[in-house]
């Protein structure tokens, strides 16, 4: 990056600026944003914040984590913590979801950007209300319009998705058993195994296969008992 002013430090003092600017930020900050403000470039920064991450991992007296999500960095609370902030933040601000929320959302995750009408062509009823509280959420947007008659919203999950779940991309989604999680802490559990994973994602059209296969081996395994 060509430098636009004489601002310098010394590469020991890159990592705890990253560090001041993810705490005061609060926020994820872009990488690009990072290389603006240290005077440095994308390379540098990574370089960087590969270290500050690793530190914050393997500090076992530590409640943060440094994260990277998608092309940006946050500071955030280690999951272990969760006990501790639940109480801290006791009566929770938003009520529990339902599974119709779980599979509402796994059904975007896993096929995004997505119309309600393929929402819909999934689960088989009307999503409406569940998308509008998934937005609220902070776990979905709105992100463009389908180039076809009408030009239907599109929706994807969000930054603030990633960060609650845990993981850096929707790459690191484990496979088909999200649609069956009862919670959002078997969801999470899942996820911290599957991070990583190279396992296929569930597309619309093989989950209405799967489905019809398993319907139709339930109505054989009816015939036979009968």
């Amino acid at each position: 990056m060509e430098q636009k002013d004489n601002f310098e430090l010394t590469y020991q003092e890159l990592s705890p600026a990253c560090e001041a600017i993810l705490f005061a930020s609060g926020d994820p900050v872009s990488q690009d944003r990072l290389a603006e403000i240290l005077n440095v470039d994308v390379k540098t920064v990574d370089e960087v914040m590969a270290k500050v991450i690793s530190d914050y991992e393997n500090n076992p007296w530590g409640g943060l984590l440094v994260r990277k999500i998608e092309k940006s960095y946050v500071m955030s609370t280690k999951p272990g913590m969760m006990k501790v902030l639940e109480r801290m933040f006791s009566p929770k601000m938003h009520p529990p979801l339902s599974q119709a929320s779980y599979e509402t959302l796994a059904v975007i995750a896993y096929n995004q950007p997505v119309t309600r009408a393929q929402v819909e062509a999934v689960r088989g009823v009307s999503s409406d209300s569940i998308i509008s509280r998934l937005i609220d959420r902070g776990w979905i947007e709105e992100c463009g319009n389908l180039d076809a008659p009408g030009r239907p919203s599109l929706f994807r999950t969000t930054k603030q998705f990633l960060m609650e779940f845990g993981i850096s991309s929707v790459d690191e989604l484990p496979s088909m058993e999200l649609m069956s999680y009862q919670t959002i802490r078997d969801l999470e559990e899942s996820l911290q195994k599957a991070a990583g994973s190279d396992d296929g994602q569930i597309t619309i059209e093989n989950y209405m296969e799967a489905t019809e296969a398993a319907l139709k081996e339930g109505e054989m395994e009816d015939g036979e008992h009968n």
